[in-house]
């Protein structure tokens, strides 16, 4: 998230134009490296007993999934001339003599930039010609964040929507707006032994984790 700010951050500066593309399927794209294999999934049972899968792809689920797909796409970015940057490797940044064309890469988002629309259209025809993507024009949301550009070319930044699905998940779509989360003065003390321990603690987690990612 925080190079991602920092690619809005130079493209309000310079009047850089940001689209977003997303990649199909982006793990299944990976090559493994290992000897891997798997029972045969249902639905797709042979009639031969005993018999397994040889992976020759990364599939979700795989611990190596992620690592797997960051190398292809290192190796397809290079033949277009995008590399990591040393500060990120997420960040790819191709410099030719038409100017910098900046993707950021998050799993299977990719949002580039760069001055023209025409390198955008260009960088965005090659990479289509490296994976399935799908081509989501203008950048309007990336990870759970709202993207608006100003005629004055400010870029602002909202999670407005991402807090309502959090509220509406939980129940608290009609809950009134706080300033504090707590009553100035309450007091947090630990639970205890005899405390009640919540049946089912799913939705608790789940809520934690998306408070974190929120914050």
């Amino acid at each position: 998230a925080s190079s991602f700010r920092a690619l809005l951050a130079v493209a309000a500066a310079r009047g850089l134009q940001v689209h977003q593309l997303d990649v199909a399927t982006a793990f299944l794209n990976g090559e493994l490296k290992e000897e891997i294999w798997m029972k045969e999934p249902p639905g797709y049972e042979s009639k031969t007993p005993g018999v397994a899968c040889r992976l020759l792809r990364s599939i979700y689920g795989l611990r190596q999934a992620s690592r797997c797909w960051y190398d292809k796409l290192c190796t397809k970015f290079a033949e277009i001339g995008l590399f990591p940057s040393k500060s990120d490797p997420a960040m790819f940044v191709k410099v030719d003599e038409k100017g910098v064309i900046l993707a950021l890469v998050h799993v299977d988002d990719m949002c580039v930039a760069a001055k023209t629309q025409e390198l955008v259209n260009r960088i965005k025809r090659a990479i289509g010609g490296l994976f399935k993507v799908r081509d989501l024009g203008e950048i309007k949301v990336f990870l759970g964040m709202e993207v608006t550009r100003r005629d004055n070319g400010d870029i602002t930044l909202s999670q407005a929507s991402y807090v309502e699905r959090i509220l509406s998940a939980h129940g608290l779509g009609d809950v009134k707006p706080r300033v504090l989360p707590m009553a100035v003065g309450t007091r947090v003390t630990l639970a205890k032994e005899d405390a009640e321990v919540l049946e089912d603690s799913t939705a608790y987690r789940a809520l934690v984790g998306e408070l974190n990612y929120l914050a």
